[in-house]
């Protein structure tokens, strides 16, 4: 039986609405366990089946530029979360730099 990837990719979805996105969750299913990661957290196994999926389109630049600012806009509004992705990226940021 083959698995629709879009249906995988809802599945995971589901998972990461439902607020399990720390990692430290571990879901093991499916026929012989065949395609599980154990360990990888809910938005690397979102990214990585979008990724392999022909029916998603690739990120353009423009695409990352509009998310980023996005983001930005968001961390400066106050949002937490954005806030912590700001940081993490000025962070990588100045990394790179020295």
């Amino acid at each position: 039986m083959l698995v629709n990837p879009l249906g995988r990719i809802a599945f995971v979805l589901l998972f990461a609405a439902l607020g399990c996105t720390g990692g430290g969750e571990t879901v093991i299913s499916g026929f012989g366990n065949s395609g599980n990661t154990v360990g990888a957290s809910v938005f690397d196994r979102v990214a990585e089946e979008l990724a392999e999926s022909p029916a998603i389109p690739a990120v353009s630049d423009d695409d990352l530029r509009a998310a980023f600012s996005a983001i930005r806009a968001d961390a400066l509004e106050g949002d937490p979360k954005a806030a912590l992705v700001l940081l993490l990226v000025a962070g990588e940021q100045r990394e790179e730099s020295d």
